[in-house]
């Protein structure tokens, strides 16, 4: 079982274009954080067993190859960058042959594996949220030197994010190991991936993306062999997150 909410702070936006049956050209950019559900091929190049560089992923995607996105095609993220006129794919921040075209319309740092809660990626071995703020901040010095200052706050403000995460720390750091379930309640714990995204978001408000459009997504999947406490807590966490996730709208 799982559940998704999301929130769509450029409903209006697109919505507007979709009546004049023209979505193109609406953001500059298109930057990716989070875990499985968005990594376009990051664990590629680090030293993790949550990879996707094999058969079957890649069976329906451009050229029949595994690219490291959990997905035998495209990753939604793919999708909404086409949809919307920047580019057919997303890549992985960390591919060594990136180029200056997709540095300049936004890249991937998403981590399968990865959470909010510290724990989640001590256990997975893959790349941190916070990590992923370290690259991002790297790739705002790179994007600087290839379209200078001024272009590169115009292409960083104007920018669709798109913010992955709570599958594995609910399938791994709660439901998987004891550790979580015996210092938090299923609210507790829901609180505190909350806090957590919430403060995702304040550093990257602070990082020039005050004016960003954010798509964020908050999932809780749940195990087979939990399925009583699953059942209640996707419950619980679907009525929490309903009521809540609109606090962290910028």
């Amino acid at each position: 079982m799982a559940f998704a909410v999301f929130i769509f702070a450029l409903f209006l936006k697109v919505s507007t274009a979709l009546s004049s049956q023209n979505i193109t050209h609406l953001f500059s950019a298109v930057f990716i954080f989070g875990d499985s559900t968005a990594d376009s091929g990051n664990n590629n190049y680090i030293n993790t067993p949550f990879k996707a560089d094999h058969p079957p992923y890649g069976e329906d995607f451009p050229g029949k190859i595994p690219t490291g996105r959990f997905s035998t095609g495209k990753l939604m993220s793919d999708i909404w960058a086409s949809l919307l006129g920047i580019k057919q794919t997303v890549p992985p921040f960390l591919q060594p042959n990136i180029s200056d075209f997709d540095i300049r319309t936004g890249v991937n740092f998403a981590s399968a594996g990865s959470g909010h809660d510290d724990m989640t990626t001590q256990i997975s071995q893959v790349i941190p949220v916070t990590k992923q703020l370290y690259y991002f901040k790297e790739y705002i010095k790179r994007l600087k030197k290839v379209v200078g200052i001024k272009e590169a706050n115009r292409i960083i403000e104007g920018a669709l994010v798109s913010i992955s995460g709570g599958t594995n720390d609910f399938t791994i750091s709660y439901y998987d190991l004891p550790s979580r379930r015996d210092n938090f309640s299923m609210d507790d714990y829901q609180d505190y991936i909350l806090k957590k995204l919430q403060n995702f978001i304040n550093d990257l408000y602070k990082m020039t993306l005050k004016c960003m459009q954010a798509l964020v997504r908050v999932q809780a999947r749940v195990c087979d062999h939990c399925k009583k406490l699953s059942n209640e807590g996707s419950f619980a966490s679907n009525i929490f997150w309903g009521s809540h996730l609109a606090e962290i709208q910028i």
